[in-house]
């Protein structure tokens, strides 16, 4: 299993297997995002129409919009880059810090500011953590994310009239709530082999947790549509390779392949849009590196496209020696995505993608 590694970022003319991707596209804009400041990391969020985000930039925790750009709104756990929003763009949650420096899930309003959520009734602290945020419904009623149970981690999900209410994990091993369904009814992530240790695909709905991409296949769900039907992430191929994963009942799970192409590179599935539009990175994080890609679940048989290569056939201006290295979050309505770019200089930074 050392080979995988699990995700812990004008009309053009239609090309190969990108012919798909050009049928419904108008126009696309790219943006560099002029970042408040220089961040260890940056992980970001976006509302179901894109015009929203939510941003952890080495702790710090900010709302963007165009127009406005950046707006702090508090400070967050430096060592946790969770990160929220949802689909109305009014809720955000993440890791905040208690007066007793712990730190346990947030959830932010306009109105409100930040509230803080508490844990559970069983809860316990590891290195100060209570539990983290990850992700919000469409109208911000349910939370989910990671608590603690020492030894180990358990997803949770959080809604104000039942409070905190722990997912399934392994005995003596962890599982953790990376991303909620619009309509709530629908929950996805990790649930580590007891046995083995490694990750596996999970989803939660009421009542039931679903190993769908099989018991002892390596890997984890990333996101997830608004309805629940269609899930995204990383599961390791018959070569012990992870490859980035599309999800439906009726199809099953689907190979996203790279690409490349290439036997040993690697690929995770960082998006989904409802419709059927995929996103993420493909490449070989040990040596020649990574950059981002599109797919299109109406061509399952097809490759992942470079999302640089379709951007500059899109009419796209981009600078010689810029790598689109991530794409880190996708709006629910295929509109709007954000990640992460690289140059030859070693400079480094983020943008913004607009799609119509």
């Amino acid at each position: 299993m050392k080979k995988l590694l699990l995700v812990t970022l004008a009309l053009f003319a239609a090309f190969g297997a990108t012919s798909t991707l050009a049928q419904s596209v108008s126009s696309v804009s790219f943006h560099f995002l002029r970042q408040p400041q220089g961040p260890t990391w940056a992980n970001y969020a976006l509302s179901y129409d894109g015009k929203t985000m939510a941003a952890n930039l080495g702790g710090e925790l900010f709302v963007w919009k165009p127009g406005t750009g950046f707006t702090d709104i508090g400070p967050g756990d430096t060592l946790n880059s969770s990160i929220g929003i949802s689909g109305d763009g009014t809720t955000i949650t993440s890791t905040i810090v208690n007066p007793d420096a712990s730190t346990e899930t947030g959830v932010w309003k306009q109105s409100t500011g930040w509230v803080h959520l508490g844990h559970p009734k069983h809860g316990c602290q590891l290195d100060q953590n209570w539990n983290s945020g990850y992700s919000v419904s469409f109208d911000g009623s349910m939370v989910v994310g990671l608590s603690w149970y020492c030894p180990g981690a358990q997803g949770f999900r959080w809604t104000p009239w039942d409070g905190f209410v722990t997912l399934s994990h392994p005995v003596g091993a962890s599982s953790r709530a990376s991303a909620v369904s619009a309509d709530g009814s629908t929950i996805v992530g990790f649930y580590e082999s007891p046995t083995q240790g490694f990750r596996r695909p999970v989803r939660w709905t009421p009542g039931k947790t679903d190993l769908f991409a099989g018991t002892q296949t390596p890997g984890e769900a990333t996101a997830v549509s608004s309805d629940g039907s269609q899930i995204v992430g990383q599961a390791a191929d018959t070569s012990g390779y992870g490859r980035a994963f599309y999800y439906t009942n009726a199809n099953g799970l689907v190979d996203i392949g790279t690409i490349s192409g290439g036997p040993t590179d690697q690929s995770v599935a960082t998006g989904i849009s409802d419709n059927g539009l995929v996103v993420g990175w493909s490449g070989d994080p040990f040596g020649a590196g990574i950059e981002a890609f599109l797919w299109r679940a109406k061509s399952p048989k097809s490759h992942p496209v470079s999302l640089r290569n379709w951007l500059l056939r899109a009419g796209v201006k981009l600078p010689k020696n810029l790598y689109i290295v991530t794409v880190v979050a996708l709006s629910g309505d295929g509109s709007t995505m954000v990640g992460t770019w690289q140059d030859t200089n070693f400079k480094s930074g983020s943008w913004i993608v607009r799609i119509k």
